[in-house]
């Protein structure tokens, strides 16, 4: 059997594969973890065909039952070594950390029936290109404003300024 944290991981990539695919993106998942779950690929008509755009996003997938959960934010302790991957000005392309907030209770996660499948609670997401570095060891705190909520609309957005080469 996976890991509790594998189990959460996997929900959170099936929870970002999902937005991205009602929003009309593609997924891919690299062979090796260097910093990047899964990468979301802008889809554009050309003639008669789809096909990939050259746009897209890098995404590092987390999730946690233990953010703290406020009016207008969430707090999260992210290992320093996933922040300082996000925060490089270097980047070859965007990067996002999407943030899966999940109950408790594990048996609470998930529920299915024939009318539905459903997955608590919401996801977030965060860019931290050009955050200040850190002294921590272990972990920093980072703050994710609420009306960060990943999705299909807020997809759409960030690609589009991606296309337009606009911060994130």
């Amino acid at each position: 059997m996976l890991t509790k944290n594998h189990r959460q991981e996997s929900l959170t990539r099936a929870y970002v594969q999902a937005i991205a695919g009602r929003a009309g993106m593609s997924c891919s998942f690299p062979n090796f973890d260097y910093g990047i779950d899964m990468t979301v690929h802008h889809i554009w008509r050309q003639g008669r065909r789809y096909a990939e755009s050259g746009y897209r996003l890098d995404v590092q997938a987390k999730s946690t039952s233990g953010a703290v959960v406020a009016e207008s934010f969430l707090q999260y302790d992210l290992p320093v070594k996933n922040y300082d991957d996000f925060r490089n000005l270097r980047a070859g392309c965007p990067r996002l950390l999407v943030l899966l907030v999940l109950p408790d209770q594990e048996s609470l996660w998930t529920e299915q029936t024939e009318e539905h499948l459903l997955l608590r609670h919401a996801a977030y997401w965060l860019s931290l290109k050009g955050h200040e570095a850190v002294p921590n060891s272990r972990t920093v705190r980072i703050v994710i404003p609420r009306e960060n909520f990943f999705t299909v609309t807020a997809l759409q957005a960030l690609m589009q300024r991606v296309r337009r080469r606009q911060p994130l």
